[in-house]
């Protein structure tokens, strides 16, 4: 079973450390110098919303999101395009605070939406303003902090748990969904060895072309059963023979040579030869 995209995304989105992401100074403060303002190509700005796009590149998903660094951009892209919606789904870039803020949704049930963001500060503190880091939170659904969510459509056409009774992506609405932690591999740990031998159709039906074999492999393995009784049996029969020769004057190797004309298989010449020279001498 493949992965959806939707769940890559969000199991990526809670991989990435929280911490502090920025440089302080006594100047400026916090000076918005990022790895992921680099990566977008527009650094010590603002970065909640390149944070998100970021996520959604390191997935191989940005062609479905807009690449700009700010909210109500995103909010009114997604709108004429039919991706806005009241509701929480997972991997939706919320709207906060009239365009203040945005962040991930990772999850959400009745009460709460979890997300988590970029340029934003641990829960429960303060930073006037500025944001130093990447942090996961929880918001009221029905807060007037909360504007809207754009929704993306994943590529695969899966719809993610949505909160959205009549989301357009097609996905039938949950009470609740909570990131617990990544999804199992696709594939096994241990893949069993392929078994790389070939059918049984395939042997017999075995054409030595190269060798100029007119036969198939199963009429060959029978020709070579038939031709080993026969040399079997011509053996026995010289063998037979032999024990009555007298000891001498017998040219081994003239009488070899006629043995080697009776076999299918001029090779054992050589062994009857020396079958020979022991009946010989014994």
């Amino acid at each position: 079973m493949v992965t959806p995209d939707w769940r890559r995304l969000v199991d990526h989105v809670m991989a990435v450390p929280e911490r502090i992401y920025e440089h302080w100074n006594s100047s400026d403060g916090w000076d918005n110098d990022t790895e992921f303002g680099k990566q977008f190509g527009e650094n010590r700005v603002s970065w909640c919303v390149i944070f998100d796009w970021d996520m959604y590149a390191d997935v191989d998903l940005k062609a479905v999101v807009p690449k700009v660094d700010n909210v109500n951009v995103f909010t009114n892209w997604a709108k004429q395009r039919g991706q806005w919606s009241e509701y929480p789904s997972l991997g939706a870039w919320v709207n906060l605070s009239n365009g203040g803020h945005t962040e991930i949704v990772t999850g959400f049930d009745e009460v709460y939406v979890y997300t988590k963001g970029g340029n934003s500060v641990k829960a429960g503190s303060t930073d006037n303003g500025q944001g130093n880091g990447v942090w996961s939170h929880k918001t009221l659904r029905r807060s007037s902090h909360v504007v809207g969510y754009f929704a993306p459509r994943f590529p695969d056409g899966i719809c993610p748990p949505t909160a959205d009774p009549a989301d357009p992506r097609g996905g039938k609405p949950v009470a609740a969904w909570r990131w617990t932690g990544p999804a199992a591999p696709t594939t096994p740990q241990n893949k069993p060895e392929e078994d790389t031998m070939p059918a049984p159709v395939d042997v017999w039906a075995y054409k030595n072309t190269k060798a100029g074999d007119k036969h198939d492999m199963h009429q060959a393995l029978v020709n070579a059963e038939t031709n080993s009784a026969k040399a079997a049996s011509a053996v026995a029969a010289l063998d037979a023979k032999v024990a009555k020769l007298a000891v001498g004057g017998v040219d081994l190797d003239a009488l070899a040579a006629k043995v080697a004309a009776l076999l299918p298989r001029p090779a054992t010449a050589a062994e009857i030869a020396d079958l020979l020279a022991a009946r010989l001498k014994a």
